[in-house]
């Protein structure tokens, strides 16, 4: 059993493509746990210490308050 996770990637990441994360998702397609994928189109690979991040964490923090957390 796992818990609940979400996973926030930058369209502009050149570090981690878009293709891993998803690789890394279908894995947990049949975990009873909540898994979702969020896309910031214009961020890069560093998303939660780039200018910006708040809109990164304030996602974070609905995501969470959206699963009950």
């Amino acid at each position: 059993m796992r818990a609940a996770g979400v996973r926030q990637i930058g369209g502009q990441d050149h570090t981690v493509p878009e293709a891993i994360t998803e690789s890394t998702l279908k894995q947990y397609r049949h975990s009873p746990a909540v898994t979702d994928l969020e896309e910031f189109k214009d961020r890069g690979h560093s998303l939660t210490i780039d200018s910006g991040w708040r809109e990164v964490a304030d996602a974070c923090l609905a995501w969470l308050g959206k699963q009950g957390l």
